[in-house]
């Protein structure tokens, strides 16, 4: 008996010492990577995938063996490069790995059950990584829109910038920041002046419905800003300056500290911007304009404060993540001079303030399912006073007329988790996941002074791999509004990827309920007369797109090409519409809203230059333009020349927006016709770097054909006071960045 333990236990030992140990580190400080995947390569091709432990280690099983002494194998882990080697039966191997901080770029999330790469994606995902927004001197997300096919900036002095995607309004179109909604929308629109970018990584940008996955507002499209994360153990920090001639001073940092198993980022900056007139000189610094007619500006003056904290704690499998943010905004408008004997002006201040908590969390429990999620809340504030300023002494008073005062408060408390099953070896992965979102509404101008609207879904989705290059996934999402009762909303993805391209379609459908700003406030001011409705009804849509993705590699060359084609139908669209004595407008059902068209984009890269054009033709119709499909078309390029010997690189965006005409019904059936004439935008930017990176040097140009305002037919309405003209842009303007960083890593 003796003998035959003794001989069990030497099996046994032999059979561990056999087993194969891959363990995988970091190549700057031999820190495990826990959760990197691990995939096996078969002599007959086949790949089979697991994760490593919290420590860093995956041992390969017996289901491993092979008749070959060395097994192929490849490492992946986020912000690392793709390691690649093979191991011998019976003896631990160490895999060092690379950060790679240019790789988080081609990872994307929005809409996807697990971390992929845009080439893998199901949905097609456009990506504007960090260098194209250094590029573009963007300072905020209207900035780096601005050059964007298929997207459509609109500009409101007061209530700021909207957009709208695919010919659909920015109502339509769901903003988040690392999957947390942004709220506050004025008229129907995020000002996307206020959402900075010192602190994002890149921009996600998922064109047509996300409803099955991030339910109302994402009927035309998402646009998901992912934070900057530090990779690295140490210590970061980085300070960002910024003018530019119209009068822009920013000013931004940020610092992290990385030890182990704890992160902590901080954030924080003031950008400050002093106004703009077409009668202002192209060179000009900040100075009081109290007492004459050059008080009132075109663009209105503004300042803006942001700051932020994120500390992130891993223990074993799971990751925990509470953040805070805040914004303070205000914006200064000021009146002309009084007759008869110009002594006082009326102004207007707008102060904005946005406060945003939360905790996000993750959890593998196992290689193969994972458990994440986001609980925040969300505060909007906006304040509206007007003065009297007297232009003798300067002193000002508030106003005594109730209309001139108004203060607007928004909450939303959110939470949203998801259970998926991931693993690459498998032909059909899954996600469930829940949705419940609750905003209330608070102040004078909202009916009885509160309203409150709950939303709760539950939703599912798979990526079934039926064949090596055939990819399906079906989704669905059903709903609860507080106010509009049940809804089910359906998509299918669809991918085919052969050799030499990748195809993609889609169905989904789409689905908004109104706003609480559209069904009970009231906005009424000097500029704006707008009423509430409570009898609107839900937006839905049918949403059909196809895409064709292919690259064409050459021996010092590449060649992309991509071209894009879509059509939405909507139901019951929600529009402004004039009441009969033309003075106030109100929000209404059109019975039948499209939207139909093509995109085609071409990009050529050699050695050190890389250019890129594209075109694109969008077209609406509603039932009431006579039946006809209106287009209009876009046109974008940009060039990269990286001249390498005194390590400057040159960028140049380029995009022409063309002529936009539409219809809108009157109350008394009668069709008014609007439009916007075209416009071209050209911007310019040299960068260098010093010091081994730590310090970079931006100068550019932006609007150099020196675009104002372009010709409108909205000169009355709910926006009034434009004159016949829609504002562009402040002019032709030049700026420099300065960027400084530090690091000290273990």
């Amino acid at each position: 008996m003796k003998i035959l333990r003794l001989l069990l236990l030497l099996l046994l030992s032999f059979h561990v010492k056999a087993q194969s140990e891959i363990r995988v580190v970091s190549i700057e400080n031999n820190e495990p990577i826990p959760f990197a995947r691990v995939e096996i390569i078969s002599p007959a091709g086949t790949v089979t995938s697991a994760l490593t432990d919290d420590r860093g280690i995956f041992t390969l099983s017996p289901a491993h063996s092979h008749p070959h002494e060395n097994l192929r194998f490849k490492v992946r882990a986020y912000g690392y490069e793709v390691y690649e080697d093979s191991i011998r039966k019976g003896q631990p191997k160490r895999c060092p790995l690379r950060p790679l901080i240019g790789a988080m770029d081609e990872v994307v999330v929005t809409g996807q059950i697990s971390l992929t790469t845009t080439e893998n994606a199901v949905q097609k995902i456009r990506v504007i990584d960090r260098k194209t927004i250094e590029s573009k001197g963007a300072v905020n997300l209207r900035d780096v829109l601005q050059n964007e096919l298929n997207i459509r900036l609109s500009q409101d002095q007061v209530l700021g910038s909207g957009m709208t995607m695919q010919g659909v309004s920015g109502e339509n179109v769901k903003i988040l920041i690392d999957g947390v909604p942004v709220i506050g929308r004025m008229n129907g629109d995020i000002d996307l002046s206020q959402i900075n970018l010192a602190n994002i990584e890149r921009i996600e940008i998922v064109e047509g419905p996300l409803s099955v996955a991030y339910g109302s507002n994402a009927l035309a499209g998402t646009i998901n800003l992912i934070s900057k994360k530090s990779l690295k153990n140490g210590q970061e920090a980085q300070v960002n300056s910024y003018y530019e001639t119209v009068g822009n001073y920013n000013l931004d940092g940020r610092a992290t500290w990385n030890q182990k198993k704890h992160k902590i980022s901080v954030f924080g900056g003031r950008n400050y911007f002093d106004g703009w007139s077409s009668t202002d000189p192209w060179l000009e610094f900040p100075k009081e304009k109290l007492a004459d007619s050059g008080r009132f500006q075109s663009w209105k003056p503004k300042e803006q404060f942001n700051a932020g904290i994120n500390y992130t704690f891993q223990l074993k499998r799971t990751t925990i993540s509470p953040f805070a943010d805040a914004f303070w905004e205000k914006i200064t408008n000021r009146g002309l001079p009084r007759p008869p004997f110009y002594l006082s002006a009326f102004d207007d201040k707008y102060y904005t303030r946005r406060f945003n908590q939360g905790i996000q969390f993750q959890s593998f429990l196992t290689e193969k399912y994972k458990i994440q999620g986001v609980v925040a809340h969300n505060f909007y504030e906006r304040v509206k006073n007007t003065y009297l300023k007297n232009l003798t002494d300067l002193s000002e008073v508030v106003t005594p007329l109730p209309d001139d005062q108004d203060t607007s408060t928004f909450r939303t408390l959110m939470s949203r988790a998801t259970f998926a099953r991931s693993s690459s070896e498998s032909r059909i992965n899954y996600e469930l996941g829940y949705d419940v979102n609750h905003e209330t509404a608070t102040g004078r101008r909202i009916e009885n002074g509160k309203k409150a609207i709950g939303d709760y879904a539950l939703f599912a989705s798979a990526d079934w791999r039926l064949t090596k290059v055939f990819l399906v996934k079906p989704a669905l999402r059903t709903a609860y509004n507080s106010v509009y009762g049940a809804s089910v909303i359906p998509s299918l993805n669809v991918k085919w990827n052969p050799r030499k391209a990748v195809w993609r379609g889609s169905y989904a459908n789409g689905y908004r309920a109104p706003s609480m700003k559209e069904l009970y406030m009231n906005f009424v001011d000097i500029n704006h007369n707008i009423i509430g409705n409570t009898n609107l009804t839900p937006e839905k849509s049918h949403h059909f797109q196809a895409w064709m993705n292919a690259k064409k590699k050459f021996e010092k060359s590449e060649l992309d090409f991509e071209v894009n084609g879509f059509y939405q139908n909507v139901r019951d669209k929600i529009s402004l519409s004039q009441n009969l004595t033309g003075t106030n407008y109100s929000y209404f059902n059109l019975d039948r809203f499209e939207s139909a068209g093509a995109r085609g984009q071409l990009g050529f890269t050699v050695k050190t230059v890389q250019l890129k054009a594209g075109v694109a033709y969008t077209g609406t119709r509603t039932n009431y333009s006579g039946g006809k499909m209106v287009f209009s078309p876009e046109v974008n390029a940009s060039a990269t020349f990286n001249w390498e010997k005194p390590q400057i690189v040159f960028f140049a965006y380029y995009k022409y927006t063309g002529r936009l005409i539409n219809y809108l019904q009157q109350e008394d059936g009668s069709l008014q016709q609007f439009f916007f004439d075209d416009y071209n935008m050209l911007d310019f930017n040299m960068t260098r770097e010093f010091l081994k990176k730590r310090i970079s040097l931006a100068v550019g140009a932006k609007n150099l054909l020196n675009v104002t305002t372009v010709n409108s037919s909205m000169s009355t309405g709910a926006h009034s006071g434009g004159g016949g003209s829609t504002p562009i842009g402040w002019g032709r303007s030049y700026y420099i960045k300065l960027q400084i960083k530090l690091s000290r890593y273990k």
